[in-house]
């Protein structure tokens, strides 16, 4: 499960809640206080995600991830060579 740790109303959660919107992925929120410190941050499965840099390499990777398996379960659609039909 992936899970955004975030600032209420805070400018860089915000960024990170709408790439993670951009995905098109389920991941749940976890809101704190403005008085924490260290956020925002995403957790996978018991893996933490803080700095700019690990966060950008998580994004990356999770793209890819998703880029392939959503090329192997496309809507495509094929011309039968022995009839032609179409889908």
């Amino acid at each position: 499960m992936i899970v955004l740790h975030k600032k209420d109303s805070h400018r860089n959660s915000e960024l990170l809640e709408e790439r993670l919107a951009e995905l098109v992925i389920t991941f749940k929120k976890k809101i704190y206080s403005q008085a924490e410190k260290g956020l925002p941050f995403i957790e996978e499965d018991g893996k933490v995600f803080k700095t700019d840099e690990e966060i950008e390499d998580w994004f990356r990777e999770i793209k890819e991830e998703l880029d392939w398996q959503r090329s192997l379960s496309g809507d495509g659609c094929y011309i039968n060579p022995k009839d032609g039909k179409i889908c």
